[in-house]
């Protein structure tokens, strides 16, 4: 499989006359692929039996492009990922035999495009296929799954802070979804501790609208309500800055599933389940 990826997070056909008209150069002269590479902030990814190659321009390489490469290499999932650089003869290829580690990494390289050089503080959302609750590695996510399957979706309303609370499902935090157009903080993750000076709890009830860091929170809440309208699971792929109280940044990866539960025919919560993957310093 080869995939040519422009710099909006299209995918391009390789040669196509589409394609061609886009780079305004139709001559057999020169490749139009590293051309386009080199000056146009496209990415090319091209898929081996014994590795998956990803060509792109750090200094050139917009954040749709980006994202877009980054889906087809979570959905593909290769062993070895081969990263060579385009317009640069200092260590143009990589070869990274982690998917976490080659993620990471062309973040880090992407930071070289202009006007991008600082990391965003809003959030990246991977949706990711339910199938890969099948990998060992998810047990506990497919274990929260299989319990919510069993309920059929249902809870009763004094259940919903024991289901947050049940290290079954990880530990998660829960939002009440009243009329699905609202998401009202039911119970926090277990791993946060206080909201600046205050302690999370106080919050309890809020609408994620009214707390400070809604740069970061509404587009991870933003899933919140696509489940609670289709009232179907989702999993995804988070990669998010965030900052200590003490100023200190590091990015976070983790997967998440997101499971709705019904307590009548108008009220539903969801529920948040997360997996740590990785956790990088700045």
């Amino acid at each position: 499989m080869k995939a040519l990826i422009g710099p909006n997070g299209r995918i391009w056909h390789r040669n196509s006359n589409e394609f061609l008209r886009y780079i305004g150069y139709f001559g057999d002269d020169f490749d139009p692929i590293s051309y386009s590479i080199r000056n146009l902030g496209f990415a090319a990814i091209g898929m081996f039996a014994r590795y998956t190659r990803v060509r792109f321009r750090p200094a050139l390489f917009p954040k749709p492009c980006l994202q877009r490469v980054l889906e087809i290499l979570l959905y593909h999932s290769p062993a070895s990922i081969v990263l060579e650089r385009a317009g640069t003869s200092f260590v143009p290829l990589e070869v990274l035999h982690n998917l976490n580690d080659a993620v990471a990494r062309l973040r880090t390289l992407q930071e070289a495009t202009p006007d991008e050089d600082m990391p965003s503080a809003s959030p990246a959302i991977i949706r990711l296929s339910l199938d890969r609750l099948r990998d060992p590695k998810r047990a506990s996510m497919r274990s929260a799954f299989e319990t919510w399957k069993k309920a059929r979706r249902y809870a009763k309303t004094h259940n919903v802070a024991q289901i947050a609370a049940d290290p079954l499902f990880g530990g998660g935090g829960v939002a009440w979804m009243p009329g699905q157009d609202r998401c009202l903080i039911e119970a926090w993750p277990q791993t946060y501790g206080k909201y600046g000076k205050l302690p999370y709890d106080s919050l309890l009830g809020r609408d994620v609208r009214d707390l400070p860091d809604g740069r970061y929170l509404l587009p991870t809440t933003r899933s919140y309500f696509n489940v609670a309208h289709d009232q179907s699971p989702r999993l995804e792929l988070i990669e998010a800055l965030v900052t200590h109280p003490d100023g200190s940044r590091f990015w976070s990866r983790y997967e998440r599933l997101l499971l709705p539960w019904r307590t009548s025919m108008s009220d539903t919560f969801v529920s948040s389940m997360p997996l740590l993957r990785l956790v990088r310093s700045l």
